[in-house]
């Protein structure tokens, strides 16, 4: 009971906090992870113990869907080639030189099993890269290069992971066979990630959209880690591929399980990843005291190992990027970092999260040293997130590696031109084909005019375009007003002798939808 109690109460903290860290242009899970950490020095605070088991396939499944929903298949095929060199490349020499330095550190420490670490701590984490990308408004594509290799570097890194984790049981470790399991876990990944998003894309058109529709798209990611898993292949590929898949479609039953599900999903991305830093913080005392040593020894080497990470990522990033550059520099797309500012803001992006959390949490609990390990990894992501994620904002401004503050207004307006011009020519194919009648037809346009309007479209030859952008905000206002009327008067009636409860609640559902549509 005093478990559950606590997990309460961490949920509860994160709904409170990530608010204010939001306020202070700070990463929430930075907030949480100090909350954590003062949490642990409260007498009497229990001691949570997961199942290893469990962790990977019920934390990361939700999260890395999350966040793949951000991004799309061209924003990967795009920039292929400096996601792998981050994702793949990366990864494999992060994992080396972390197990090599905790090897001579702690000799007693089998080499593969330092490995086992460095792969755990070799991924920067997904979520905290796109929540700071996307609050600092750095360059697209370098937001692009950061998030896809947040999304891509799990795969190598868990199953660099399960290799290391099963040499150091059995004794046996090949580089070849690491490799083979590698490609052969990416293209099974891959395979299932394709399977269920067919089969998931039949159901939603023969379930209704909600809630049989929702709730089939919140139980995919589970299935498709854990059917990617039972055949060996990535389940972080399977996911995220999904997630990719799930997103192509523009037809009226996804757009209404989108609705349902977006804001389901941003909640538990919210709660799961805060509960899960603020876990970190807590659990370091813990960890410490169960290891025959002197807390700040231990320490000391945390911060070795730390410092090698850090180290290595702007190591690898310099003078690769560069070479990178110079080989491509007469095609017309570089999408990776040009330039020593975005290098150095990609370098600095390195926070590390959940990923390596419940990989080191998932040891066995027969692998050697592995409160060790644990208490490494809980250093890796305290120190990262608290020292890169929060001088990071700091970085950018400085460095001066910030979006045109009309590039993302320009693309807004190109989308919305486009999708405008093809709301009208649809029209017009109606009113060729005689499909219905003409007066209806312009009244329509009429209402799609001020829809657009309400929007923030604004016409080519605008002389200001933040007069229409006030505009719309204006109707957009209004329109809330009306509708919060309208939801009161709803409401109102549902107190009211002889009003059927499920009919309100139809009406409100009707609404409520109609609210977060643009008029």
């Amino acid at each position: 009971m005093a478990a559950l109690t606590l997990c309460l109460a961490l949920l509860a903290a994160t709904v409170v906090l990530a608010p204010a860290a939001q306020r202070l242009s700070v990463p929430y899970p930075a907030v949480m992870l100090a909350f954590g950490l003062a949490l642990a020095f409260i007498p009497g605070v229990p001691v949570l113990s997961p199942n290893p088991e469990l962790i990977l396939p019920l934390v990361l499944p939700p999260l890395l869907f999350a966040a793949a929903r951000r991004t799309s298949w061209r924003e990967f095929l795009d920039n292929r080639r400096p996601i792998a060199l981050l994702a793949v490349a990366l990864v494999g020499v992060t994992a080396v030189a972390v197990g090599a330095t905790l090897h001579a550190l702690v000799p007693t420490v089998p080499l593969i099993a330092a490995i086992t670490l460095g792969a755990a701590v070799a991924p920067p984490d997904a979520v905290a890269a796109t929540a700071v990308a996307q609050k600092l408004g750095i360059p697209r594509r370098l937001r692009t290069i950061l998030e896809g290799e947040g999304l891509s570097n799990d795969a190598t890194s868990l199953v660099l992971y399960e290799v290391a984790v099963a040499g150091t049981m059995t004794g046996a470790f090949s580089a070849w066979g690491a490799g083979e399991a590698l490609g052969l876990a990416v293209v099974l990944g891959v395979l299932v990630g394709l399977a269920i998003a067919v089969a998931t894309r039949w159901l939603i058109n023969k379930l209704p959209a909600h809630p049989a529709g929702s709730g089939l798209v919140l139980v995919v990611p589970f299935a498709a880690y854990a059917a990617a898993d039972a055949v060996h292949g990535s389940g972080v590929l399977a996911v995220v591929t999904v997630a990719l898949a799930m997103s192509r479609y523009g037809d009226t039953q996804s757009s209404q399980t989108r609705l349902a599900t977006g804001t389901t999903w941003e909640i538990v991305e919210l709660l799961l990843t805060g509960s899960a830093f603020a876990f970190v913080g807590l659990q370091m005392r813990a960890v410490a005291d169960s290891i025959d040593m002197t807390f700040w020894e231990l320490l000391q080497q945390g911060l070795i190992i730390t410092l090698v990470v850090i180290v290595v990522r702007f190591l690898w990033i310099f003078p690769v990027a560069t070479i990178d550059e110079r080989m491509h520099r007469r095609k017309a797309h570089v999408a990776e970092p040009i330039g020593w500012r975005e290098m150095t803001v990609s370098s600095w992006a390195g926070m590390r999260g959940v990923v390596t959390l419940a990989a080191v949490l998932a040891l066995p609990p027969q692998f050697p040293e592995r409160e060790r390990l644990v208490f490494y990894a809980f250093v890796v992501i305290v120190v990262t997130l608290l020292l890169q994620g929060l001088t990071l904002p700091t970085v950018v401004r400085r460095l001066g590696v910030r979006a045109s503050p009309h590039e993302e207004d320009d693309a807004v307006q190109a989308l919305i031109r486009r999708a405008r011009d093809a709301g009208f020519e649809r029209l017009d194919e109606i009113r060729a084909r005689e499909e219905a009648d003409p007066e209806v037809i312009e009244h329509a346009r009429d209402n799609a005019e001020r829809m657009w309007q309400s929007v923030g479209f604004a016409p080519p030859d605008a002389e200001s375009h933040h007069a229409h952008t006030d505009h719309a905000m204006t109707l957009n206002a209004l329109k809330d007003e009306i509708l919060a009327a309208a939801r009161e008067a709803v409401v109102k009636a549902r107190s009211e002798s002889g009003t059927d409860p499920t009919v309100v609640d139809r009406v409100l559902r009707r609404l409520d939808t109609r609210g977060s549509q643009p008029e």
